[in-house]
């Protein structure tokens, strides 16, 4: 299926560990397929680079910063994700966060 058959509407989606590395190369893919990407990682300084990639190529990027480990951090950038740029319909969970247990049998703390 061709980028011009896909939905007309955009998609926001959010990347976490989205500055450099394998995070950055998913935002830009993603811009590139159309969508508003929210980068997201502890420093949001770190996601310039990444959200000047994404404009320079024409796409729309946001940069904010969050601890992915600490649920108060995540719950405020996604308010501001949501208030600047709509509701999410994609997530990347690329950020690395090391925890020994099975995704499904995470507690929230863990998470």
């Amino acid at each position: 299926m061709s980028n011009a058959e896909r939905s007309p509407t955009p998609g926001i989606a959010i990347v976490t560990g989205g500055a450099r590395g394998i995070g950055a190369a998913i935002c830009t893919r993603l811009a590139a397929d159309g969508l508003v990407v929210a980068v997201l990682d502890l420093d949001e300084r770190s996601c310039g680079p990444t959200v000047d990639a994404i404009r320079s190529d024409g796409g729309s990027g946001l940069a904010v910063g969050a601890d992915v480990g600490d649920e108060p951090s995540v719950a405020s950038a996604v308010e501001r994700i949501v208030a600047e740029l709509g509701a999410p319909t994609v997530l990347v969970n690329n950020a690395g966060i090391t925890r020994d247990n099975l995704l499904f049998k995470m507690t929230v703390d863990d998470w």
